[in-house]
């Protein structure tokens, strides 16, 4: 391929190759407008499946990925570049390929923090500076970068609320970066390929996506768009708003700060200035939804603060106690799930409309894992690798976090023997019913009254509404009485063997959180402080660490898990074993704690080893991986 445009001599001689991933975007983007002053650019995108392995992006999130560089392709062409598109067996390999027919003496790129990118940008940055390849990292995803956030003793905090508490008081300046006016790119021939030879869509897809493009329109001047319409029109409600399964009660950004078409810094001083204004006007119920907002962008900080310095995340709990959870890995509930065919009309409804839509609400999410994990006993990484597969705006931290929290797998996450149930919160979230009318055709003429519990109703009214159960709609998959019994001795059987490993130790065991009855804090080294990184010419180099001999403190925090507060119609059963949790740690708000917000403790290993991302979950071989999963239905 022809990079293009001659090389104009004022210029120098510089040339960057720009590497361009989840940052899909003109504006606020540190690694393009470092590169377009720096001289000539050459950006490339290199898509490369093999890497993505177990975590390869779901039919929906490729088709968004798709349009996206569609969009960022015909911007960079407007300044004067074109993006190159490369399919490859190996992201290093192309990179050098970029490198040797440029002449590049530079690579700019921005960071990722998921465990899979951590490992691939570290090995890829050895890998250049041996070849005295300039590497030049930024960050363009975080309003604070995770090695920054730490307590006084250099340790990861263990808590959102001491986590975010710690970020107010660093104040941080905030400084956009200003998009390129001209790119001169830099002459070179590689392997190039169009957007439609990535392979991103397939034919049998691409009816199923016509669809999206109805509802949604990626692309990072369209991400613009989409934050002006929510900060104008819908932030003042979302205090109220949040919580309603309508389409503008949340911000729906999470595919487009996913992607990096909006950068959290521009969303983040949006909303801020609105607040300060609100707050002048002494408008209570503004401040207080802009206060939620940036809560909610807190938690999507957290989710890369916590895969950062616990990079085995996506692949073990948090929480020791966890390792001997004996989970019900049922295949026919697990499908059952998937299917929205669990005979609880509010849990169906959300997994229907995931199906069809690739969204669900960010309260639906709550509510489905809490019953995927609560009720059925199936792993949490079967929930979480299921929504990676199927979720317009898949995040891997956002994922990560949603479901260990869910599992009772964070200090102050949900607690593990909580179970909600469904026809409680299909009245208190769908209170008329509509929702689940929408999604659940064979419902739509059941009286509200009985459309949250169908198996209650008096058979003349199912016979009414052309309710068959069993038949066109199912009876519930496990009754909830039943359910609660199940997870409380599994719960008992989870301590005993708990104790029985403890017992039974020498010493040697992976120190993590555990959630019995009493935390102990077990302190990280601040592992950036201790990181190898690669030596580059950029003092914004991304900071990989590489955890060796982790030194860990032995004193206990004497605080104790809370219990969830039992608001009056919130929850059914609230199972207790012989583990008393008492006051302590601060608990998520519940409405942003699921798995992406629309916007969007620490207990490393304390392995003597360097990381290394881990293969998927020992149950990975249990997981489906059949056709349904991934075709249309």
């Amino acid at each position: 391929m022809d990079g293009g445009s001659s090389e104009s001599p004022n210029m120098g001689c510089n040339k960057t190759i720009v590497w361009f991933r989840r940052d899909l975007r003109i504006e606020d983007n540190p690694a393009l407008a470092a590169a377009a002053r720096n001289g000539f650019v050459y950006p490339v995108y290199i898509w490369c499946p093999k890497e993505e392995g177990q975590f390869y992006p779901g039919r929906v999130s490729r088709w968004w990925l798709k349009q996206s560089l569609a969009h960022l392709k015909q911007s960079l062409k407007s300044l004067g570049a074109d993006l190159v598109l490369m399919k490859t067996q190996s992201t290093i390999f192309s990179l050098l390929e970029c490198i040797n027919a440029t002449g590049a003496t530079k690579v700019a790129f921005n960071c990722l923090y998921d465990p899979i990118s951590l490992v691939r940008d570290h090995n890829i940055k050895e890998k250049l500076v041996e070849l005295e390849i300039s590497v030049q990292s930024y960050n363009a995803d975080l309003l604070y970068e995770p090695w920054d956030v730490y307590d006084e003793n250099g340790n990861a905090f263990t808590t959102f609320k001491e986590y975010w508490d710690k970020c107010h008081l660093l104040q941080k300046e905030l400084v956009s970066t200003l998009p390129p006016w001209k790119l001169q790119q830099a002459a070179g021939m590689v392997g190039s390929c169009s957007i439609e030879e990535l392979g991103l869509e397939n034919e049998s897809e691409k009816s199923s996506n016509a669809l999206l493009a109805r509802a949604w329109s990626p692309g990072w001047s369209n991400a613009d768009k989409a934050l002006a319409e929510f900060v104008e029109n819908h932030l003042l409600e979302y205090a109220k708003n949040r919580q309603h399964l309508g389409g503008t009660s949340t911000s729906l950004l999470s595919p487009y700060l996913h992607f990096g078409e909006v950068s959290v810094g521009k969303v983040f001083q949006k909303v801020r200035l609105k607040q300060i204004l609100w707050a002048r006007e002494g408008n209570a119920s503004g401040e207080q939804s802009a206060e939620l907002f940036l809560r909610a962008i807190g938690l999507r900080e957290y989710s890369r603060y916590i895969c950062f310095n616990f990079p085995f995340t996506h692949e073990r709990s948090l929480l020791s106690s966890l390792k001997f959870f004996p989970w019900h890995a049922s295949q026919d509930n697990f499908k059952a799930w998937r299917l929205g065919r669990t005979g609880y009309p509010l849990v169906d409804a959300g997994m229907r409309e995931l199906w069809a839509t690739g969204w669900i609400h960010n309260r639906i999410r709550v509510i489905v894992s809490c019953f995927a994990v609560k009720v059925l006993l199936l792993p949490w990484k079967w929930g979480m690798k299921y929504f990676w597969d199927t979720l317009l705006d898949a995040d891997l931290e956002s994922d990560i976090l949603g479901w260990q929290y869910i599992s009772g797998s964070l200090p102050d996450g949900h607690e593990l023997e909580r179970l909600d149930d469904p026809q409680i919160q299909g009245s208190k979230y769908d209170p008329d019913g509509e929702y689940i009318r929408h999604w659940l055709p064979e419902l739509a003429r059941m009286p509200t009254e009985w459309i949250h519990h169908p198996w209650d109703a008096p058979q003349t009214v199912l016979q009414a509404s052309g309710v068959e159960l069993g038949l066109n709609y199912p009876t519930p998959i496990v009754e909830l009485d039943l359910a609660a019994n199940r997870l409380t001795e599994a719960i008992i059987k989870m301590r005993e063997i708990e104790a029985a490993a403890g017992a039974n130790s020498n010493g040697t065991n992976e120190v993590v959180m555990d959630n019995a009855d009493r935390i102990q804090s077990v302190g990280t080294t601040n592992v950036a402080a201790a990181a190898k990184t690669c030596a580059t010419n950029s003092s914004n180099d991304q900071k990989v660490p590489t955890i060796h001999n982790s030194k860990v403190s032995n004193n206990p925090l004497s605080r104790k898990r809370s219990k969830a507060k039992e608001e009056k119609g919130e929850f059914q059963y609230n199972i207790r074993n012989n583990v008393q949790n008492e006051a302590g740690t601060s608990k998520f708000d519940d409405d942003l704690c699921s798995t992406a917000e629309s916007s969007s403790s620490k207990k490393p290993s304390t392995s003597r080893t360097s990381f290394s991302v881990p293969q998927f979950c020992s149950s990975s071989k249990e997981l489906p991986q059949s056709s349904e999963e991934h075709t249309d239905r």
